[in-house]
């Protein structure tokens, strides 16, 4: 399964699709001054199903752009070049992402507002209150999609590079890993738990015997998943390649207030991309503990930055989502259209808010990231605790 390039027929599309779709749910929340109130039996919400049905056609032909583009395949391997890059450059922003995750986080709440206004009983109260509440947290948590898209301690290595010194190791990318864990779930279960790790074997030119994992960067909120997707991406069509492995000048003061022992690392090829990442203590110890690896000088002129974002349609994951939130917008329909009675509206309100809850934890799912992480590009490794050997 390889991934689209991002096209801008594409972006145009997705782009007026989430759109379309915020235009319908503001005017769920906010009344319109020349209809009557979303919570009076008969009122037609034309300004919200009109806008709902162009984002049902718009991301409809997201989708056919998406499958018309043509795919990202492994760069070809470059000459080897000796100095560093001095400027890295930082992930970019997915626009995209952040809006489709804030859509949908607030639809329950513009389905609870369209259906009952500012309350009108005390069941419309509570569930206009918890829909609130449901939108609110998330978006609070994923305030971080917003900000810096490194965090603190990869700022820190991106500075050292820019002031001209850095940990450098050459290196040739080789087989990227997905690492399963099993580890006993609760005494007397016979339930088993799997902590799914990402990694690329990277293979240094010289020094100590073995590989260095170089794994995805770790964030606060939402980044998380960036990280791992940045590292896939990177992970296809990287391969073969060489370049070097960065460390920070203060590794050693990161590693000791870091709860699990990583160093935040860069991966620059030689061709002038740069992977963001970080390398776990039985990694990194060797060579930074052992003086392996000594500071080098960084060239002012040069930059490296990330490779460009792949379309993020995903077969199996999106058309999915975009089947639920269309049978969403579907059983919604006939309360925006005010037909039938009040308590119809309300139960189709709920029915609709219950589709659109199941979707967004969906997307959490563990089998979800796996479908979005190409389960076809990973070699799989296995191992468990010893109580389960």
């Amino acid at each position: 399964m390889r991934q689209h390039r991002s096209t801008p027929p594409a972006v145009g599309l997705g782009a007026a699709a989430l759109l379309s779709a915020a235009v319908a749910l503001a005017a769920a929340i906010v009344r319109h001054p020349f209809d009557a109130p979303p919570h009076d039996a008969g009122a037609q919400r034309w300004d919200v199903l009109v806008p709902l049905a162009l984002a049902a056609v718009l991301a409809c032909g997201w989708v056919a752009a998406v499958k018309a583009a043509p795919v990202y395949d492994t760069l070809p391997a470059v000459a080897a070049r000796t100095g560093i890059p001095a400027r890295l450059g930082p992930l970019r922003r997915d626009w995209g992402r952040i809006a489709a995750t804030y859509l949908v986080v607030w639809a329950p709440y513009a389905v609870a507002r369209s259906a009952y206004g500012t309350g009108g009983s005390r069941l419309g109260v509570a569930l206009c209150a918890v829909t609130f509440v449901y939108g609110l947290v998330p978006s609070l948590y994923g305030i971080g999609l917003l900000t810096r898209q490194l965090e603190a301690p990869h700022r820190l290595l991106r500075k050292d590079a820019a002031a001209g010194r850095v940990h450098a190791l050459r290196v040739r990318v080789g087989t990227p890993v997905r690492q399963d864990y099993r580890t006993p779930a609760r005494k007397g279960t016979g339930k088993v738990d799997t902590h799914t790790t990402y990694a690329i074997d990277l293979v240094p030119d010289t020094g100590p015997a073995g590989r260095v994992r170089f794994g995805p960067m770790q964030g606060a909120n939402f980044r998380i998943p960036n990280g791992e997707r940045h590292l896939a991406h990177a992970a296809a069509r990287l391969g073969g390649h060489t370049g070097w492995l960065c460390w920070p000048a203060l590794w050693k003061e990161i590693a000791a207030t870091d709860r699990r022992r990583t160093v935040p690392a860069a991966l620059v090829t030689d061709s002038g991309h740069v992977v963001w990442g970080e390398t776990y203590e039985e990694d990194w110890g060797p060579w930074l503990r052992g003086g392996n690896v000594p500071l080098q000088a960084t060239e002012a002129a040069a930059r490296a930055r990330p490779l460009a974002r792949p379309s993020r349609y995903t077969p199996g994951v999106h058309s999915r989502t975009l089947v639920l939130l269309l049978a969403a917008a579907l059983v919604a329909a006939p309360a925006l259209l005010g037909v039938g009675p009040r308590i119809v509206a309300v139960l189709l309100g709920a029915v609709a808010e219950g589709l659109i809850v199941f979707t967004s934890v969906r997307l959490a799912w563990p089998d979800t990231s796996r479908a979005i992480m190409r389960p076809d590009l990973w070699k799989l490794r296995t191992e468990s605790h010893p109580s389960l050997r």
